[in-house]
């Protein structure tokens, strides 16, 4: 256990210092830095708790950095730089040739998990104009990484999670001055779905299913 705390808060100290090269504003924000070590060590030790050793273990803890970085730097600037979504893609192919002579596992499986996260999003991205091609890069990246058993439930996922915060937004406006026609950057919720997925699989959806029940 110690040696993922270790690992992670490497994996923080390397999120810190890539935001401070892609996001001027981070370089001064000691509320940003505190949450990226305390978010990073906790995601680790849960996904080493889930999984132990293991390829998906190596997998997810890698993958948490990207999700980290696109999303603040995202945040911050409403644009996501090419050379993270190519470098996390590179990474999780990396991986899967390190252990694939090592373990058995489906490779094939997570080719066509990026063939979805790419395919997909893209056409959603041409014909609604609602997505960037910094999110279409960024569910590559998840669905590559997951396979695709669980890319289309991602891509579903973020849709329901920035629905539901856009009523949150909508009904806050209500009741106080909040401008809602502001550009909100989706990859958070990209990210968020990810990371849902990663330690729920398909259960997130048993429950929002069941809730939908309930109400209709």
């Amino acid at each position: 256990m110690e040696y993922i705390i270790i690992i992670s808060l490497f994996f923080a100290h390397l999120i810190n210092k890539s935001l401070c090269v892609f996001c001027d504003r981070e370089k001064k924000n000691l509320y940003n830095t505190f949450f990226i070590y305390i978010i990073t060590v906790v995601l680790s030790v849960l996904i080493y708790l889930k999984f132990g050793i293991s390829v998906e273990c190596v997998q997810y803890m890698v993958l948490i950095p990207f999700l980290i970085i696109i999303s603040i730097v995202d945040y911050y600037t409403i644009y996501v730089y090419d050379i993270t979504i190519v470098s996390g893609i590179i990474v999780q192919g990396i991986i899967f040739l390190v252990f694939f002579n090592i373990v058995q596992f489906d490779y094939i499986n997570h080719i066509f998990g990026l063939l979805i996260g790419f395919i997909i999003p893209y056409i959603i991205a041409k014909l609604t104009k609602g997505l960037g091609y910094g999110d279409v890069g960024l569910y590559s990246l998840c669905c590559f990484a997951l396979g695709n058993n669980y890319g289309f439930y991602v891509i579903v996922l973020s849709f329901i999670l920035a629905f539901l915060f856009f009523i949150i937004l909508y009904i806050t406006k209500i009741f106080k001055d909040v401008d809602i026609r502001k550009q909100i950057p989706f990859t958070p919720f990209i990210s968020l779905s990810t990371i849902l997925i990663i330690f729920t699989e398909y259960n997130i959806f048993n429950f929002y299913y069941n809730l939908l029940y309930k109400f209709i």
